[in-house]
This record gives structure tokens, C-alpha cells and sequence, in this order.
């Protein structure tokens, strides 16, 4: 029968998010697989099945940064209002746990506008999973099991061949390596003088350059820099009456204002000309395209 076919183009997932009915506890487990498939490590949960949670569902590491995650998961669309305070509530956890930043998850539409809005009510580092971009994660073929298993949706036969597509574009790409990798090795083997090396080893050969580590503290640094620019410019329209921030968050600003003071010494940060805000932003964007961010990726 067709009335009990799914919706197509990933509507089936976007509804059954929306009208979510499996409770905080699955909300919670199905965040966690969710931030671990965007690079999120040291996942550790509080309490899903209920208790004192110290303002955080959950706590996790990613490019060296701490955050605490919120999970938003009620059933049907609310209004903006209720979501921010909900944000608000959640953004407590940050200072409450000693971290650096807050993932909140959500089943809840929110449009461009609404999500720079809750980033603008914050100073520290925010990441946003909203509904489109759940609905996304979770049509890839990666996370076709973890759909199934949180909201019941099989996967069709289109979406079967894409997934056996994607694992034979990786097993591909696998078995190219480790052939270029034993081509040069059995090339070393068998000759006693070290030769030019030829334009395919090159290529496969990199120059070594800068570890992970190093790079996520450069972005860190920017990241903080950035930040205390902008942070400036808000304490200006806040003193002078051009601006209101909630006084909690403003208290929780300031003090981080003081660490990246106290971190870089005030004579290493802003005010910047335009040529040297431009190049902040421009190392910043680049390296954070290093780690897989779209490029012009500042939020702070």
C-alpha cells in the first residue's frame, strides 16, 4: 500500500526529529553518535536516564577545545523565544563546567538569522546542530544505521547502493595507496643510491608539515584574538548605552576578556588597522578550512 510508504528526500528523517517522541535519554544517545561523526571525541554523557546534571548533557573534546553539549529535543516546532531560553540555560554550563564552549543539539528549525542570534548572546565557542543540518548528518551513508536504529527508518534501495558506492570509493582509495606505497618501497630495496626522486613520488610524499596539535593551538590563538576584537567593539556599545547584554552573560565576558588579557598581554591584541584584522580572520579561515570548516567559517 502506498499510504504507508516513507517520505522522500529526506523528509521521512525531518519529520520524525520534529515530532519527536523517544524522550531525553534517546535525544541524548542519538547527540552523542551525531557529535561523534562531526569529530567530536571524549564523548561522555551525564545522566540520560534522569539526575543532577551540573548544567550539561553531556561533556566532549574537539581540535583541543572543551565544550559541554545541550540537547533540545521537545516534540513539534516551538517558538524562537522558548529556544533561546533554552540556549540561555544550556550556555550556563560553560562557566558552571570550566570549558571553553557549547554545543547545543535541536530538533527545532532556526533560520540563519535566529542562529546568529544565539551566537551574538555568547562570547564563548558555540556550534549549532539544528534541525536541516541533523536531517543531513543522518542521510549520509555513514549514519544510515543510526537512523534506523533512533528513528526506524530503513533505507531504501537507492540509498543502498550509495552506501556500498561510498565504501568501495574508500576501499579504492585504500588499495591505491598501499600500491604507490609498495611500488617505492620495492624501488628502495632494489637500489644502493639514492636517485632524484620521480614526479609520482612526490606526489605521494609530502613535505612534512605541521602537526594537529600545532595547528589547533595557531587556531585557538586566532580564534581568542578574534574573539577579544569583537569583544571590544560590544563593551563599547554596552557602555554606552547602544547595546544590552544579559548581565550573567555580560559577567561570564568579561572575565573571559581578563584570561585572554592576562594569556597574550594587552599590548598583543587589538584594536587592529583593516590590513591586520584582514589577516586575522584570512589565517584563521585558512586553517580552520585545514580541518574540514567551510571556508569563511569565523564564528568565534
Amino acid at each position: 500500500m502506498t499510504g504507508n510508504r516513507r517520505r522522500t528526500n529526506g523528509e521521512e528523517t525531518w519529520y520524525r526529529l520534529q515530532e519527536w517522541t523517544k524522550g531525553q535519554a534517546a535525544a541524548e544517545r542519538l547527540s552523542s553518535h551525531i557529535l561523534d561523526s562531526e569529530g567530536y571525541e571524549s564523548i561522555d554523557p551525564s545522566h540520560p536516564l534522569g539526575g543532577r546534571d551540573g548544567i550539561k548533557d553531556m561533556v566532549c573534546v574537539k581540535n583541543y577545545i572543551e565544550w559541554v553539549a545541550g540537547c533540545y529535543f521537545p516534540r513539534g516546532q516551538k517558538n524562537f523565544r522558548t529556544i533561546k531560553e533554552k540556549f540561555l540555560n544550556d550556555l550556563k554550563g560553560v562557566e558552571a563546567n570550566s570549558v571553553d564552549g557549547l554545543v547545543f543539539i535541536t530538533n527545532q528549525e532556526l533560520t540563519l538569522s535566529e542562529r546568529q542570534e544565539l551566537k551574538e548572546l555568547s562570547e564563548p565557542h558555540i556550534d549549532i546542530f539544528h534541525l536541516e543540518r541533523i536531517v543531513g548528518i543522518l542521510n549520509s551513508p555513514v549514519n544510515y544505521g543510526v537512523r534506523l536504529e533512533f528513528l526506524d527508518i530503513e533505507i531504501t534501495i537507492e540509498e543502498q547502493l550509495s552506501f556500498f558506492a561510498e565504501r568501495d570509493k574508500k576501499y579504492q582509495q585504500i588499495t591505491d595507496t598501499l600500491e604507490k606505497l609498495e611500488k617505492v618501497m620495492k624501488k628502495d630495496r632494489n637500489s644502493q643510491v639514492i636517485n632524484e626522486p620521480s614526479k609520482e613520488d612526490e606526489e605521494f610524499f609530502e613535505i612534512e608539515g605541521r602537526t594537529d596539535q600545532v595547528i589547533s593551538e595557531a587556531i585557538n590563538e586566532l580564534m581568542e584574538k578574534v574573539w577579544y576584537e569583537r569583544h571590544l567593539v560590544r563593551k563599547y556599545k554596552v557602555e554606552n548605552g547602544l547595546e544590552t547584554v544579559h548581565p550573567e552573560i555580560w559577567e561570564g565576558a568579561l572575565k573571559s576578556a581578563n584570561k585572554v588579557r592576562e594569556k597574550y598581554g594587552e599590548e598583543n591584541l587589538g584594536p587592529y588597522n583593516d590590513f591586520e584584522w584582514g589577516m586575522l580572520n584570512g589565517k584563521l579561515s585558512a586553517l580552520r578550512w585545514i580541518f574540514g570548516d567551510e571556508w569563511d567559517m569565523l564564528y568565534t
